[in-house]
C-alpha cells in the first residue's frame, strides 16, 4: 500500500461540510499524498474554510475553476494530481474509516484490477464524533455509481480520458461506461466505501430536466461507441461485478 494517492474534491458553496470531509480523510489508516480542493467560484465562506484547512494540513492545495459543470472541475483536479492512485470525494460526503486500507489492499493483491469500488451508505444526519451516520439518521446502503466510493489507478484516465465536460449530470456514469467498454478490470467490494449525505442544497437534490437528458445521453453514447467497434452484446450490469462475499482484507 505504498502508492501515492491523490484526492480530488470539487467544491461549490459547501464550506460548512468541508471540515468533516477532510476529517474523514485524515482518519484513514493509510495516508494520502495530496488533497486537491477545486473551488468553483463559491460565494459562501468556502475560501476561508479551505485556507484554514490548508494551514493545518500541508497536503491540502486550493485550485480555482470557472468550469460550468462538475466534470470540468474534476478534470482540473486530474490534470494537477500527481498520484498513482486517484480518489474522489465530494465536499459534502465522507469516507468510512477503513475505505483506503480496504481498497488499496485489493489493488495491491490484484495488479490487473484498475478500479475498486464499493457500496454507498446514504444518510441525512451525521454523528460528528464518529464521522458516520447518526443513530437516528435515515440510512440506505446499496451499490450505485458514485466516484467517491471508488479508487482508480491513474492509468485508467490515461486509457479512457477524463470527464465529458458537456455533461452537467451523469459524468460519473459516462466514465464508468467507457471503462467497461475498454474491458478495464474493475471490482466492487461488498463493503461500505462512501457515506453520501442527503441534503436540500445538493446538486442532485435540485429539480432539473437535464438530469434525465444527460443520463440518456450517456447511455446513447455508450451504445454508439460499441456499435462502431462491432460490439453487439450489451454490457453486463454493474451489479455483476460485485464480489460474492464480504472480505475483511
Amino acid at each position: 500500500m505504498s502508492a501515492r494517492v491523490s484526492v480530488i474534491i470539487p467544491n461549490l458553496n459547501m464550506g460548512r461540510f468541508l471540515p468533516e470531509a477532510l476529517a474523514s480523510i485524515a482518519r484513514q489508516a493509510v495516508p494520502v499524498s495530496e488533497i486537491l480542493i477545486i473551488d468553483a467560484s463559491s460565494s459562501d465562506d468556502s475560501l476561508a474554510v479551505i485556507a484554514g484547512l490548508a494551514g493545518a494540513d500541508p497536503r491540502v492545495r486550493l485550485l480555482h475553476s470557472e468550469a460550468p459543470n462538475p466534470s470540468g472541475v474534476r478534470n482540473l483536479g486530474l490534470a494537477a494530481a500527481t498520484g498513482e492512485v486517484i480518489a474522489f470525494l465530494d465536499a459534502d460526503d465522507l469516507w468510512p474509516a477503513d475505505k483506503l486500507a480496504r481498497q488499496l489492499t485489493r489493488l495491491d493483491a490484484e495488479p490487473a484490477v484498475s478500479v475498486v469500488s464499493g457500496f454507498v451508505q446514504y444518510f441525512d444526519r451525521l454523528d460528528r464524533e464518529r464521522l458516520a451516520p447518526a443513530a437516528d439518521s435515515r440510512v440506505e446502503t446499496l451499490f450505485h455509481v458514485h466516484l467517491g466510493a471508488a479508487l482508480f489507478r491513474r492509468s485508467v484516465f490515461d486509457a479512457v480520458g477524463g470527464f465529458d465536460e458537456a455533461l452537467r449530470y451523469s459524468e460519473d456514469v459516462d466514465l464508468l461506461l467507457r471503462i467497461r467498454e475498454e474491458a478495464i478490470p474493475m471490482t466492487i467490494l461488498r463493503a461500505r466505501t462512501l457515506y453520501y449525505r442527503r441534503h436540500d442544497d445538493s446538486l442532485m437534490a435540485q429539480a432539473d430536466p437535464a438530469k434525465e437528458r444527460d443520463f440518456k445521453r450517456t447511455l446513447a453514447g455508450s451504445l454508439m461507441r460499441r456499435r462502431r467497434k462491432g460490439q453487439v452484446m450489451p454490457l453486463a450490469p454493474f451489479e455483476t461485478l460485485i464480489e460474492p462475499e464480504y472480505h475483511a482484507d
